[in-house]
């Protein structure tokens, strides 16, 4: 217990100054756990517990629910594979639905996709495109190693039937950043053809095409604290952005 608590309050430390330390959009960090579970590519949780070593984020909010969550964990067992969970409320099949990740892999921002950018768009349920930047816009590439499912199923977070999709991505196909560690950028966005009055729901709720707004996997953590789900640490990492934000507000220097 006491292990536990030391690692949650580090946790905490450490998403309390990231947001200096590395350009981001503020209030948008996470850390990327290293899995103990491999996550089966079938678009639904395969087991209660395929997710539960992963850092499990709200895609609205700060409530994980039915109005979608998205997680992230990397596996390091052979090569290194950036695994996503994407759950969306929409339960309608639309030609023109959409799932979006980005990445920035030196996380050096910028205001239009350079090349070390990498946007995977899967639409309509069925098509998978890649494009990497140019410096002022995307360009269409090869698929680069990335596995993908997506399906109506249920979870812990939505019992209604919805559309959840599971990927992994090389992430040394990815680009030269591949070998190197994090910080690196990152953006999710879902849309719904369906809901159209929703429009694109995004983590962080900016815009695929700026770099410079994506949120940020800022360090890695190859441990879980013992009885302690990445769950909880979100919350608590939540709250400790929030606290750096209500800080950053009410702390200012003397006038000299």
């Amino acid at each position: 217990m006491i292990k536990s608590c030391i690692l949650m309050l580090c946790s905490v430390f450490l998403l309390l100054t990231i947001e200096t330390a590395f350009a981001a959009e503020p209030g948008y960090t996470l850390i990327e756990a290293y899995q103990t579970t491999a996550a089966t590519v079938d678009g639904k949780w395969t087991t209660a517990t395929e997710w539960s070593d992963a850092y499990i984020l709200p895609m609205t909010g700060t409530t994980l629910g039915a109005n979608g969550i998205w997680a992230y964990k990397m596996d390091s067992s052979s090569t290194y594979l950036m695994s996503f969970l994407i759950e969306s409320p929409d339960s309608t099949n639309d030609a023109t639905d959409k799932w979006v990740i980005c990445i920035d892999g030196s996380n050096d921002g910028g205001t239009a996709p350079k090349a070390d950018d990498v946007k995977i768009e899967i639409t309509g349920h069925t098509t998978l495109t890649m494009y990497v930047g140019t410096g002022t816009a995307w360009s269409v590439i090869a698929n680069k190693a990335v596995t993908w499912k997506d399906s109506l199923a249920t979870s812990a977070y939505n019992s209604a039937n919805h559309y959840i999709l599971e990927l992994k991505a090389d992430k040394g196909a990815l680009g030269d950043w591949g070998a190197n560690p994090p910080p690196h950028g990152v953006y999710v966005s879902m849309y719904d053809a369906s809901n159209t009055a929703a429009g694109t729901v995004a983590w962080p709720p900016t815009s695929a095409d700026n770099p410079s707004r994506y949120g940020l996997i800022a360090s890695y953590d190859a441990t879980v604290p013992e009885g302690t789900s990445i769950a909880f640490i979100t919350a608590l990492s939540t709250f400790a952005v929030a606290a750096t934000i209500f800080m950053k507000k009410r702390v200012s220097l003397p006038k000299l």
